[in-house]
This record gives structure tokens, sequence and C-alpha cells, in this order.
């Protein structure tokens, strides 16, 4: 049959499905005829040609994928030695049934052709016809696109573009990437996979001329990122000499050189969703050992990131904060930030500024802080540089609809108080024109948070607080009986603490009254046990016990039972000693030190320790601010408890 014949049968196809696909079968005998007689006969590169074009018209793809016909020239154009003309036009029948057609891509793949179409990628000559193709194959498509990985389509189109073949590939830059793209999830294996995959991406994202083609460099960069986010991928990437710098001068690029407003809503979509990436991928990467190791604290990388803490960016910094806390992960690397490159210092300026609401940037922002604030040598520096000023944490802690943030902020302001009497100086010291501390903003928030985290760290920081208040070795704190208060910048007096915050033990409580966290409530009981050794102390802890949760918890601690017996209910313990028959346990365990948590001891002793010393401490300082029951239930508790307690103390002594 003559060429004009083939092109007459094609273009006149009928419209019915059915008779199209009898018709292309006719076609099919002509081709595998030509295919047997002559493999070399340019008759059937004119065939392979009408075929191709009639393949262009959606309607006739089915009926081609039907007939066999797509199956005929998937298997010649895996014949080893075929003549280019024939390759082309081969392809273009491919390509073009594959278009959008997801049963005529099943039949290519189940060919076995694509090996042979991926191993055409190292002719240039064919590249403008096999990279579409692929394309077309797999778009869309995932059991194509596992098929074109398993045949090594990743190394070949990284060598493409990676070596002196890379300015041939150029037009194709935008397939190329989205192929790239298509496999970035398989199941890597070392042999479909260059390892160097997001670092060539990345290089050539980078090295664009000005002004920057925004497709082309998102395209790369998203594709880059992509296998970033795999952490298969991390370590090659980190052991690759100056990958953190180009990652870094990428995202820039990303923040500062990609200008899209011509490219609509979609262009901008793309563009926040590549700049997220970029914070998503910083933060993994800098998640690794290997990637701190890199980083010089006075190098190259570390200077442009605490650059970026200043930058108009909300990404950048971000960005630059959640990596930073991740370099700073120990107190040396922790003090030489702070204490040497001051680098708090734009930090509290973003917190302290009231349009800075974007709660990642302010949680990334606190997060850092909290490394930073856990080195004992760095706390009353960042609490002296306004970190716990009214318009900074404080301000933080009245975003009620920021949970996160708020949290992250109460959970920074603990670790500052821990062992520094100076920040605690700083949060407990009163307005004069309002007669209001930073505390009073804390037990407010204590008081009206619904989120248990907050409750509970909170809590803590209250508990942090009364903790060094009563501390053994108090330095910067005073009981009453002093002058301290008439000195404007001294700490106040423990009578003048405990009567200007007297909601203060209703949320420590919040400690006891939770049972997921044993540990909280051991470090309620030890706080509290020291807050008793002093009369102020011991009346505020005194008012406590009328509340039936923390009358429980002494009682349950120490019996190792359960009780059902109020503060205030009349029902008393049999056998209860008068006051006078347990005068002598108080005595003896008034003023005995609480006990911390020790690993010689269970956590269940020393929390019955420290309850044995929190009652008779009560005892001894306040004993007509319990009720009668409260009293009468600790003095039976006491003489049952306290002897033991004693002797179990001088056995410690003595071995």
């Amino acid at each position: 049959m003559s060429g004009s014949s083939i092109d007459q049968l094609l273009s006149t196809l009928p419209k019915d499905e059915a008779q199209q696909t009898k018709v292309l079968g006719q076609v099919v005998d002509i081709a595998q005829n030509l295919w047997k007689k002559d493999p070399g006969s340019p008759e059937l590169d004119v065939l392979a040609q009408k075929v191709g074009d009639a393949a262009r018209v959606e309607a006739n793809r089915t009926p081609l994928g039907e007939s066999g016909l797509l199956e005929f020239f998937c298997s010649v154009v895996s014949t080893q030695g075929l003549r280019s003309t024939l390759v082309v036009q081969c392809l273009r029948v491919i390509g073009n049934s594959s278009a959008d057609t997801d049963e005529n891509r099943a039949k290519v793949v189940d060919s076995g052709c694509l090996p042979s179409i991926v191993l055409l990628l190292n002719d240039d000559s064919m590249l403008p016809f096999v990279v579409p193709v692929l394309f077309n194959i797999s778009v869309d498509y995932e059991p194509a696109q596992k098929a074109i990985y398993q045949a090594g389509i990743n190394p070949e189109l990284v060598s493409l573009i990676s070596g002196l073949r890379r300015e041939n590939a150029a037009p194709l830059m935008s397939y190329i990437c989205k192929l790239l793209g298509f496999v970035a999830t398989q199941e890597p294996q070392a042999n479909l996979v260059h390892p160097a995959t997001p670092f060539i991406l990345l290089h050539l994202a980078n090295d664009q001329p000005s002004p920057v083609d925004a497709e082309e460099f998102l395209g790369q960069a998203s594709v880059a990122l992509t296998y970033l986010s795999q952490e298969q991928y991390q370590r090659s990437f980190l052991e690759t000499a100056a990958s953190i710098i180009l990652l870094l001068n990428a995202f820039f690029m990303a923040c500062e050189s990609i200008d899209v407003s011509e490219e609509g809503p979609d262009g901008e979509a793309q563009l926040n969703q590549v700049q997220t990436a970029f914070t998503a991928t910083l933060a993994d990467l800098s998640a690794q050992p290997l990637f701190a190791s890199s980083c010089s604290l006075d190098g190259h990388e570390v200077q442009t990131l605490q650059d970026w803490i200043s930058s108009a960016h909300i990404q950048l910094r971000s960005a630059a904060c959640l990596a930073l806390g991740n370099i700073a992960r120990s107190d040396e690397k922790c003090i030489y930030l702070v204490q040497k490159r001051n680098i708090h210092m734009p930090l509290i300026t973003i917190l302290s500024d009231p349009s800075n609401v974007d709660a990642g940037l302010l949680h990334s922002i606190l997060s850092f802080l909290k490394n930073l604030a856990i080195p004992a040598d760095n706390k009353a520096i960042l609490g002296s540089t306004g970190l716990l000023d009214p318009e900074v944490l404080p301000r933080i802690w009245d975003l009620d609809t920021q949970t996160q943030v708020q949290f992250d902020a109460v959970s920074l302001t603990r670790l500052l108080l821990v062992n520094c009497p100076a920040n605690v100086h700083r949060i407990i010291k009163q307005d004069p024109s309002t007669q209001r501390s930073k505390l009073h903003s804390l037990i407010d928030l204590n008081k009206r948070s619904d989120q248990e985290p907050t409750q509970m760290e909170s809590a803590r920081a209250i508990a942090t607080i009364c903790r060094i208040l009563h501390s053994s070795t108090p330095t910067s704190f005073s009981s009453s009986g002093t002058n301290q208060d008439s000195q404007p910048d001294s700490p106040p007096s423990l009578t003048t603490f405990y009567s200007a915050h007297t909601t203060l033990t209703d949320a420590m409580l919040r400690l006891g009254e939770q049972t997921k966290f044993p540990a909280l409530r051991s470090e309620l009981l030890f706080v509290f046990a020291l807050m008793a050794r002093t009369p102020e102390g011991s009346a505020a802890v005194a008012q406590t016990t009328h509340r039936s949760e923390l009358f429980s918890l002494i009682v349950e601690t120490i019996t190792g039972s359960p009780t059902t017996t109020t503060a205030n209910t009349p029902s008393l313990p049999p056998q209860l000693p008068s006051a006078a028959s347990a005068s002598a346990e108080i005595t003896k365990l008034a003023n005995l030190p609480a006990q911390a948590p020790a690993p010689t001891k269970s956590t269940r002793d020393v929390d019955r320790e420290n309850a044995l010393v929190l009652v008779a401490e009560l005892l001894q300082h306040c004993p007509g601010e319990l009720s009668d029951n409260a009293r009468g239930t600790f003095e039976n508790l006491l003489r049952e408890g306290g002897q033991r307690l004693l002797r179990e103390r001088d056995e410690g002594r003595n071995e």
C-alpha cells in the first residue's frame, strides 16, 4: 500500500470507536508486513509518521491502543540499531498516543519498551523527542513513573544536566525537572539514583543570570527540595562541600530575587510553596549533627543566618531561628552566641513589636531562645536585656488565640527563672502605678487557660519562683522583719510577696490535680515543703489545704492509699492523737530539709518524706490556719510516719 493510500485510510477514520479500531487493525497488518519484508523500508517511516499524526487527535488514541498499533511501534522502538528517522516516528506514535490516556500508558509500560526509550537520552539528537515522550507517558501516572525510575532515568538525566551536555538540554529543562520530580519519592536504590541530584539541581537554580527566570528557578528548586525532604538524601548532601551555603543562597534567592508578578495566582502559590519547603528542609538538615559540625560559630553560614534574623522576610527569619536553634545544642555554643555575638538582641526586638503576630515566626524565635536560656550563665543576661519586660514575653502570654506560641512563651519564662534569683526578682517586682507584677499576669494566665500544657508550665514557673524564694542559701531575698521593702530596687519580703499574690498556691495546685505526670506532683510536694519552712510560706500553703485536692494528695502520698476524707469533713481517722502527743514528731521533723529526687531513693519514698516534712512544718508554724479535721489528720499521719522517716534518715547518715 502506498503512502497516499495509508494517508487516506487514516484521514477518513470512521467516528464509531469500534469501526476505528477495525480499520486501524488493517494498518497493523500493513505495518507488520512491511517490518517483516524490509525493516529498512522508507514506507515504514511514512506509515509511522502518519500514525503519529493521527495520534495527535484525542478521539483516535483509544482505538490506536485497542487495535494493537501502539504495541507494534513499542516493539519496534526497542529494536537495536534502528535508524534514527524511524525511532523518531515511533516516539511520536508512543508519545501522542499516551497523552492523557492511561489505557495506552499501561500498554506502553507492559510492552517493556521504556528502558530502551530511557537509553535514548544518551543521544543528544533524540532529546527533543525522548524527553517530551517520557513526560507524556508518566505525568499523573504512577506505574509509568515507577517504570522509568527502574529504567534508570534519574542518573541519566542528572548526568545530562551536570556535564558538558547541559547546553543541549537547556531548552528541555522544565520537562527534565518534572521527570526528576516524578521519580523523587521512589524507594531509593543505589544504582538508580545519582546521589548528587539535589545538589546539582540547587546549583543550577543558583547559577542563573539576572534577572532570574522564575519558572526555571522554581522548577529546579522545588524538585531539589523534594529529594532533600527524604532522610536518605540528606546525609550525602551535607557531606558535599559548600552544600549548606548553596542551600542558604538558593533560599535567599527564593525570597529576594524571584518575581512572579506576571505569573498570576499559580506563580505566587508555587513561590510560597517553595519558600515553605526551603524552611522545612533547612529545619530538617540543621537537626542533623553533621550540619552543626559543618558550621563554625564564626563562619559564613552562621553569619548568614544571623543576618536573616533582621530580614524583612518572615520565611528567612523563621528558618534562621530554627537552624540556629538546632546548631545551639550545647551550653558552650549557646553561651558564645549570647555573650559573643549578642544574637538574642534582634530576637527580643522582634518579640517586642506588636505587629509581629505570625505564629510560625514567634514559635521559631521562642524555641531558639529556649535553647539559649538553658545555660546558667545566659539566664540573667537574657533577663537583663529586656526579655521579661512587659512588652516582650508578658505580651505573648496574652495571645490566647495562639495557644502554641503562648505555651512556648511560658516555657521560656520558666527556663529563665530556674536557678536565677535575678530573673525571679524581675518577674515579681510590682509596678508602682498598678501594684501588679508580671507574676500576677502569669497567675491570671494559669487561671483562664483551658490548655493543659500551658496550665502545667505556668504552674511550674510559679513553683520555680517559690523554690528560689525559699532556697536554703537565699542571697537575694529575705523573710519578714527586714527593711528591704523600703529599698525600691530590693526584692520584697516574703510577707509582702505572699500578701500581694494571694492566689499563687491555687495556681500551683494544678500540678497536684493532674495524674498523668507523677513527676509534677512530686515537684509540687517538694516546693510546698520548702515553702512551709517559713511562717509566711507555711501560711500560704495552709490556705490551700482547705482544697480537697491538696489534702487528698498529702494523705495518699503518706499512706499510699487514696482517701475520700476531705479537709473539712467531720469524719476523722481512728485513734486520733492529741496535739501534745504529736509535738515530739513535729519538733523533730520541723526544719528538716525537703528532699529532691535522688537515684538512691524511689520517687515514692521521696514524695512521702516531703509530704511528712510539709505536714510537720504546717503543724509547727500555723496549726490555727488548718481546719480541725486537717490538723487532726495531719497529727495522726505524723505520729504514724514521722518516727519511721527520722529513723530512715538516721540510718542513711550512718551508712
